[in-house]
Parts: structure tokens; C-alpha cells; sequence
């Protein structure tokens, strides 16, 4: 009673802590800091918040309290409850600039955001606090701290006059003499014109400033427009790629793109580098003399800065790939540049790279054949021949000058190595023989690095059909009358391209992304409906990712979305896929109360299975609803393998930046954006989003971590709710896979163990196990144990279980001179005798149907007791083969009483798009 009326204190009035702090009772301040840690988030009424001692200093502007909380080091970039930190409250208070001078100086950051903003997914920082509440003096002092400037979404109510007063502010401190506001007023005006204008007014408006540079960043205005985001992403493209090849455009922004490279911070790169990735692709030639000034500056990138980022690398890889394909490359270049040039790329020719990566490496040195120094250099580095991975990864990628220019590679590579042993060629049986021992050392090798599958549930073992063996076309219910229009449309109004076809109209369009990326209705040639995934060759890196893990043979026939065909032309990417009906989150938000919620979760589980048995393991990093499809048989498959990855080869986790949607992170993901430090990605990582998904099902679309606005919080602190499902067993295996420790979560085959899946047949010899313990058979119950039991059964009495059995039956099973006890324990006694000595008579009474909580409560009890860890007669009964099927002789996932709660595969929105474009101001995923 005591902890309660605590907790209820706690919640109803400001901590002491903060008290002092309010009423500048430094002296015992002191001595509660004592005791507690000097940045816990502690209960604040005044502020509706729970905020730290120094954000409590600062909002009530006690400085100097404030002054000696730093001394002692408190940390300015703790987050409150809310998402503020002490910038933050600066810039909403009466706090004058010197709490802003101090905070810097203690390394606070001026560029923090709020990730949820009045309760919506809206990112301010403290500069944007700061104009909502007319505080021009702390935007100076932000300003002179290196806070970036940005403008405010246009849609959500309470920001709707924000960019007036951005503009106003800006337009005053311009005025009066401040330079850095007078060269941002342009790019201010750009971002407001391109959330409210189309792109034809925007390029119109802003069409001689194309070069001009942004102060903070040194992005220019084309580099800005070229990687929009949103509605005209595609429009955005296009018209910048339009710009670029003007005459005379080109070597201006090549010129300028030299010098601005090395001052662009690491985390906007990716903006210029996309923007020539997406100039050089539509070049048929490349000038030597452009070449090689921008050759050496791609080249100073690709060094390590504080940890390479692997996501750019591919991108500057591939351009120096069409730089040297489409330049004259001859021995006339410097020595010393085509040195540097070798030296630089060659090593990313490593495993430890992506395969993305060293398919454009080895291009690269297939283009440089020509020049005597660079093939002396592969040569003396150990490039011998070409990896077959890599030819299989360029057969894939559709790109036939690629394919070409390795194949030349590899023959050249064996030619040579054929004249260095002196015409003693090794006999091709022998080849064979040693090619094959290998092949086989590394299945052995690969076999002991396997986490998650043993031999009864390995993918690998159950034969596949050929990546080309189709099936037959699937017959969509919910498509069925737009397919049939399209296949009856005149061929004047079709897009046919190679054997697909499909409208390039809104009509058709089933879903679509923020980053260009559309998805139609589709038919092959030879009537297969299909889902088209469209996207710009500019930027369609993640769809072809996507394209090389589903082609994988061993993915063909596991229950994720199916890899049907590819095309492309000379604009998009298209990736023919198996369409669905639904996605999960259509599916749960318009059912019916008929869903089969356990198969959906086994599904979900079994998807998930498939790829992380694959060797090396596949970890889909992006799990959601949207990602979930339902097909036309109602069956969950797992979709979206665009910023999926592959293990590298005997490798258990996958480094690389923030990947995933808000909201659906695992924790270990959470980071802040300014963090340059990469993520660790293991398995456990996939598990714990998917423990949240089925949450997502079995509550009927709630989320175990709360509304969308307060999610990234209580998954970082590990603050769940599993109010909406009342199933015992289902709670503890969401329990298990939503667990904070990555290294406490359940590997996937353990998810399918787990009893919510088990046959009525098991968990009744689950219970006839259990009453032979002598803790349950003993006649003197231990009442502590019952009692704990029942507390889980809430609702639900015991007291009179023999009622519930027909009389001659109890007569006949119950001990006539010592009778069961009407408890818990009793009726468990009672079903082992029955399973063991009157089996006829069980199958006739199904104990689980008339008592529906009683295996999970019994479940719970022998967990918290570790009666299934250490008893081997229970231990067993978790390792059995997981391959049947979920439904097969399954009780209900619980009782009516106790559920209170073709789309394809690219969700409605990969990210959620409003009707407005935004330029990018944040590091790519």
C-alpha cells in the first residue's frame, strides 16, 4: 500500500527534486542529488512533463542552479517524457540567451528534433521552437551555435502560421546585417515554394539560382530539388536531371560540385552523390578532362571518415564505374592519378563488403584494362579472376554492359593466368575435383554457423523449382475487375514493357511510396497477374536489392511475396511480384471477427523463419504492417526486402546505419540522428518487431508500445502494455520477443515451439506431465502455489471443477477415500489420471474446452517456477518439430470471451506522404 499511494504521488505532483530546483532550495537539493541520479526524468506538474534537475533550472530559469547542475555534469541532450530537451525549454521560456551560450559550451546539441510534436510525427528543433514563440533572441544564438535552419510541414494545424514568422525573423536579422540569414533567405523561400507550388512553378521561380548554395550545408538549390521527396519525387528528378544537361550546365556543376564536396558534412553526401549518380546514367559520354577532376574528389570520400558509410560507397562506386565506361580511358593518364585510382578502389573487392559494392569494383577494373599500370596493379594485389557471386549478382542486376564488361574481365583474368604458368594447364577434371572439395569445405563451414535452424527445419533441405518455373496465374478476388480492364484496354493506352504491361494511371495504381516509388496492376504476356514496383533508374538501388534476395532459389517456394520477373527501360526499374489481396493492416482494420488470428501469426513467424535459415542469414530490417500482405488464400507473407540484408559469410550481425519505420525499431535500433556510430543488426533484432506485429493482430491493431507518438520512447525505456490481449500464452510469447535485452528474445524456431501453437493433444499431455510433480500430486496442496495460479486465472473459479464433468465420470475417477481438491491442483490430478488410466473417456469430455484458461495458467506457473528448464519430462516438450502445419488439431487461440480486441508489396506509403513535397534534410536510412 505504501509503493501504491507512492506511485500515486508520483504521478499527481512534482518530485521533490524538482521542487528544489522551482523553489531554489539549493541546500537540500544537494542532498536529494545525493541519492539519485542526476539525470533521471523526474514527475514535473507545472511543466505537464517529467524533465531533469537541469531542465527544470532552465524552464524555471534558475541560474544559479543551473550553473552548478553543469559543473557537476549534467547532461543537456537527456530527452524528457515529452521529447524536450533543455534547448528546447530554452526556446518556449522566459530564459534569457546565456542558458543557450552555457548549453552549448557543455555540448548541447542545436540540431536535436522532437520526434513527436502535439502528439503528431512532426520533428521541430529547438531553432523552430524558438520562431513558434517569438524568441528572436535565442534563434541568434542557435544561429551562431551551428543550428540549421529549416522551414515547418504545412500540414498540421498548429504550425500553420510557423513559416510566416520564419520568414519575417529571417527577413529581420537579414536587415539588419546578419549574413548568414541574408544567404539563407533563398533557400528558406526554396523549401516553402516546394511544399506549396508544383515543380514547373518552382523550377520557374527559382530557375537562375540553380547553383546557388546553401550556407549551412553547401548543398545548391539543383542538388536540393533533385532528392525531394514526397508527391513529385519522380517530377523533381527529372526536370533537375533536365537542368543539368543544358549546355554549359553540366561543367558548372561539376566545377562547383569539386570544390563544395569537402565541406559538405558526411551526413548530407549522399545528396550530391545521388545527384551525379543520376547525371552520369543519362550520359552517353563522359569528357576525359570532367573525368579526371571529379574522379579524385569521389576518390577522397571513399577514405574513412569516423567509420565508413557503406551506403554512399555503392553509390560512388558506381559512378566511377560510368566514369570510366563512358570516358576514353587511356596509358595517357598521370601515373601518380591512375595509381590513386587502384589503390583506392581496389580493396573494396573484399567479402566484407556488400555485393553491390564489389560488382561495381570489379566493373571498374574491367574498364581500366586498357591502361598497362592499373592491370599491373590488380594483378600484384591478388585480382585473379571473378568471383562467381559477383557474375551471378550482375546477371541479376539486368544490366547487359555490365554483364558484358565482367565476362571480358574474367576471360582476360584466366587468359593471363593461363600464360603465367608456362602452358601448364592444370587438367579440367582436376579443376573439378578441387573446385568440388571446396565447395563442399565451405557448405561444411557454412553448416556450423547456422543460429537458428537445425536439420528437421532447414529451408535448404526441401527441394525448390528453378527460379524460371512459373506458376500459373494467380486469380485475384479483390483485383479481378481492373485486371480484366486492362487486359481489354486498347493497346494505344498500355506501357508494354519486354512480356509485361501495364496503365500508368491513378486507376491502376495500387500503392506508393515517398520515395518515388509507384506499384500498378499488372498482366505477363502470358496472363500471370502480377504486382509492378516501379521505380526511377536514379535511385532504384533498394529495388534491386530487393530484386537479388528474392531471386535467391531457395526463398522460391518459402512464404514470402514471389519473385516473378524483371524489366527495364530506359527511365524505371520494374519488378514484377506476386500480387496480393490486402495488407495486414487492411486486413486486421476491416475484419469481420473471421480471421484466423493464429494462422496470421504462425505465417508471420514462419515468413520470418525462411529468411533467417537461409545460409547466410537474411534479416528483413523493416517489419510492419504495411510489409505483411495477405494473398488471395488468406495466408500472411512477408514482403519489402528493399533495405533487407544478407550476413556476410560466417558473420552473425550486420553493422550499418538506422534502418526501419518509426515506431517499428527494435530497440537497440534507437538512435539519435546526429549519431554517426552504426547499428548492430542480428536476428534478435528482426524478433522483436515481430513480436510487436503479432501484438498488432492478436489485440486487433494495437501496438504493445502505445499511440504512435509516444512509441519510439517506451520501446527505448521498455514500457509496454498488453492490456488487449488477455491469453496468458500469447502474452508470454510477446513478452519474450518485445523483450528491452536483444539477447533475452527467442530465436524464430523457439517463436514456432512456443505452446500457443500446440495440438489440444500436447498441451493435455503438457497437463498430465505436470500432475505427476510433487508439488501438484500431493494432497496438502501448497496454497501459496494455488494461489498464485489463480491469480492469473482472472475471473475464473476452480472451486467447483468437478460440477463441470458428468457425475458418473467423477464417481468413477475420484478417489473414494481421499478426493481430489476442489483447486486447481485437483483438476490437474484428476486429467492425469484420466490421461493415463481412462483415455477413453478424455477424449470424449476435452478438458480444454470446458476449462479454455487452464493450460496457460498451469503454463505460467511451471515458468515462474522453472519447472520447464529443469525438468527434462517438460524441457523435451519445447523441442519438438515445428514444420506442421498451425492449425492442425489446434485449439483456439483462446475463447470467444477473452478477444476483446491484395495490396502488393510496397505498403500504401513507405514512408507516410502527405499531398506536399519536402526536400530532404535528414541522412538517409
Amino acid at each position: 500500500m505504501a509503493f501504491m499511494n507512492q506511485k500515486q504521488l508520483l504521478e499527481t505532483e512534482t518530485h521533490p527534486i524538482i521542487k528544489c530546483v522551482i523553489d531554489d532550495d539549493f541546500k537540500n537539493l544537494k542532498k536529494l542529488l545525493k541519492i539519485s541520479d542526476i539525470n533521471n526524468l523526474l514527475t514535473c506538474v507545472e511543466s505537464n512533463d517529467s524533465i531533469t534537475p537541469l531542465i527544470a533550472a532552465v524552464a524555471s530559469c534558475k541560474w544559479d542552479i543551473f550553473i552548478w547542475l553543469l559543473n557537476v555534469d549534467a547532461n543537456p541532450n537527456v530527452v524528457s517524457k515529452n521529447g524536450f530537451t533543455a534547448l528546447h525549454y530554452v526556446s518556449q521560456s522566459q530564459a534569457p540567451p546565456k542558458f543557450v551560450r552555457k548549453l552549448i559550451e557543455a555540448k548541447a546539441d542545436p540540431n536535436v528534433v522532437i520526434q513527436n510534436a502535439f502528439g503528431q510525427k512532426i520533428k521541430l528543433s529547438p531553432l523552430q521552437i524558438a520562431i513558434m514563440h517569438d524568441r528572436e533572441d535565442i534563434v541568434k544564438e542557435l544561429l551562431s551555435a551551428g543550428a540549421l535552419v529549416d522551414v515547418f510541414p504545412v500540414n498540421y494545424p498548429e504550425l500553420i502560421h510557423s513559416n510566416e514568422k520564419l520568414v519575417q525573423v529571417m527577413n529581420r536579422l537579414a536587415t539588419s546585417g546578419d549574413e548568414l540569414c541574408s544567404k539563407l533567405r533563398k533557400i528558406v523561400e526554396l523549401k516553402i515554394a516546394v511544399q506549396m507550388k508544383t515543380p514547373k512553378e518552382v523550377f520557374e521561380t527559382f530557375g537562375s539560382y540553380m547553383l546557388y548554395e546553401d550556407p549551412q550545408t553547401h548543398l545548391t538549390i539543383i542538388e536540393l530539388l533533385c532528392c525531394v521527396t514526397g508527391e513529385y519525387t519522380e517530377k523533381y528528378q527529372q526536370l533537375s536531371i533536365n537542368w543539368v544537361k543544358k549546355p554549359g550546365m553540366f561543367n558548372s556543376y561539376i566545377k562547383g560540385a569539386v570544390s563544395r564536396l569537402p565541406n559538405i558534412p558526411e551526413v548530407y553526401l549522399y545528396v550530391p552523390i545521388k545527384c551525379l549518380l543520376a547525371v552520369f546514367c543519362t550520359m552517353e559520354e563522359i569528357a576525359t578532362e570532367q573525368a579526371l577532376v571529379i574522379i579524385p574528389q569521389l576518390l577522397d570520400q571513399l577514405k574513412p571518415k569516423n567509420g565508413l558509410n557503406l551506403n554512399p560507397v555503392v553509390d560512388i562506386q558506381q559512378i566511377i564505374y560510368l566514369i570510366t565506361q563512358k570516358t576514353q580511358v587511356t596509358n595517357e593518364w598521370h601515373p601518380n592519378f591512375i595509381e590513386k585510382l587502384c589503390n583506392t578502389v581496389v580493396p573494396f573487392v573484399k567479402d566484407q563488403y556488400s555485393t553491390d559494392v564489389r560488382v561495381y569494383t570489379y566493373g571498374i577494373v574491367a574498364n581500366l584494362l586498357s591502361v598497362e599500370q592499373a592491370v599491373s596493379i590488380f594483378t600484384s594485389v591478388g585480382i585473379t579472376s571473378v568471383p562467381e557471386d559477383i557474375l551471378t549478382s550482375a546477371d541479376m542486376k539486368m544490366n547487359d554492359k555490365l554483364k558484358e564488361t565482367l565476362r571480358c574481365l574474367k576471360n582476360y583474368l584466366r587468359k593471363l593466368n593461363e600464360e603465367s604458368e608456362d602452358g601448364a594447364a592444370v587438367p579440367e577434371s582436376r579443376k573439378k575435383k578441387k573446385k568440388k572439395k571446396k565447395k563442399k569445405e565451405k557448405d561444411q563451414h557454412n553448416n556450423q554457423n547456422v543460429e537458428v535452424c537445425g536439420p528437421s527445419t532447414d529451408p535448404a533441405a526441401v527441394p525448390c523449382k528453378p527460379v524460371g518455373t512459373q506458376e500459373p496465374p494467380h486469380f485475384s478476388k479483390r483485383w479481378r475487375e481492373k485486371l480484366e480492364k486492362l487486359a481489354n484496354t486498347d493497346e494505344t493506352k498500355v506501357t508494354r514493357i519486354e512480356s509485361i504491361m501495364y496503365m500508368n494511371n491513378v486507376d491502376f495504381r495500387i500503392a506508393k511510396g515517398s520515395d518515388g516509388t509507384e506499384v500498378f496492376l499488372g498482366l505477363k504476356s502470358d496472363g500471370t497477374e502480377v504486382a509492378i514496383k516501379r521505380m526511377s533508374r536514379t535511385n532504384y538501388q533498394v529495388l534491386m536489392n530487393e530484386k537479388s534476395l528474392l531471386r535467391l532459389p531457395k526463398l522460391y517456394d518459402c512464404p514470402v511475396v514471389r519473385y516473378i520477373d524483371f524489366a527495364e527501360d530506359n527511365t524505371f526499374g520494374y519488378l514484377c511480384l506476386q500480387l496480393c489481396e490486402y495488407t495486414l493492416e487492411e486486413y486486421i482494420k476491416d475484419n469481420d471477427g473471421s480471421l484466423d488470428k493464429e494462422q496470421l501469426v504462425y505465417d508471420i513467424l514462419d515468413s520470418l523463419r525462411a529468411l533467417h535459415c537461409q545460409r547466410p542469414q537474411i534479416l528483413h530490417r523493416d517489419l510492419k504492417p504495411q510489409n505483411v500482405l495477405i494473398d488471395v488464400n488468406g495466408r500472411a507473407r512477408l514482403a519489402d526486402f528493399g533495405i533487407s540484408r544478407r550476413l556476410p559469410k560466417g558473420q552473425t550481425t550486420y553493422r550499418t546505419r538506422s534502418a526501419g519505420t518509426e515506431g517499428w525499431m527494435a530497440t537497440e535500433t534507437l538512435k539519435d540522428e546526429d549519431e554517426d556510430n552504426d547499428v548492430r543488426y542480428k536476428w534478435s533484432t528482426d524478433i522483436q518487431v515481430a513480436g510487436m506485429l503479432i501484438y498488432y493482430i492478436l489485440s486487433g491493431g494495437h501496438h504493445p508500445f502505445g499511440e504512435t507518438y509516444e512509441r519510439v520512447y517506451n520501446i527505448h525505456k521498455g514500457n509496454y502494455k498488453l492490456d488487449h490481449v488477455q491469453d496468458v500464452v500469447a502474452k508470454d510469447l510477446i513478452e519474450w520477443m518485445i523483450n528491452k535485452e536483444p539477447e533475452k528474445r527467442p530465436k524464430v524456431e523457439e517463436c514456432l515451439n512456443h505452446p500457443i501453437f500446440w495440438t489440444n493433444t500436447k498441451k493435455v499431455e503438457y497437463l498430465r506431465r505436470v500432475g505427476n510433480r510433487n508439488e501438484v500430486s500431493v494432497r496438502e496442496t501448497n496454497q501459496e502455489l494455488v494461489s498464485l495460479v489463480e491469480e492469473w486465472a482472472v475471473g475464473v473459479s476452480y472451486n467447483q471443477w468437478k460440477d463441470k464433468f458428468p457425475p458418473d465420470l467423477v464417481k468413477e475417477v475420484d478417489d473414494k477415500k481421499r478426493p481430489y481438491p476442489n483447486n486447481i491442483f485437483g483438476l490437474v490430478r484428476f486429467i492425469r489420471i484420466l490421461r493415463e488410466h481412462y483415455p477413453h473417456h478424455i477424449d470424449k469430455v476435452d478438458p480444454l474446452r470446458i476449462f479454455p484458461h487452464l493450460f496457460g495458467c498451469i503454463y505460467k506457473l511451471t515458468k515462474s517456477q522453472g519447472w520447464h528448464l529443469e525438468w527434462s519430462l517438460l524441457k523435451e516438450m519445447f523441442t519438438a518439430d515445428v514444420t506442421r502445419s498451425a492449425t492442425q488439431d489446434a485449439m483456439p487461440l483462446t475463447n470467444h470471451e477473452d478477444i476483446s480486441v491484395a495490396v502488393q508489396e510496397c505498403q500504401p506509403s513507405f514512408t507516410e506522404t502527405t499531398a506536399n513535397a519536402t526536400i530532404v534534410t535528414d541522412a538517409p536510412e
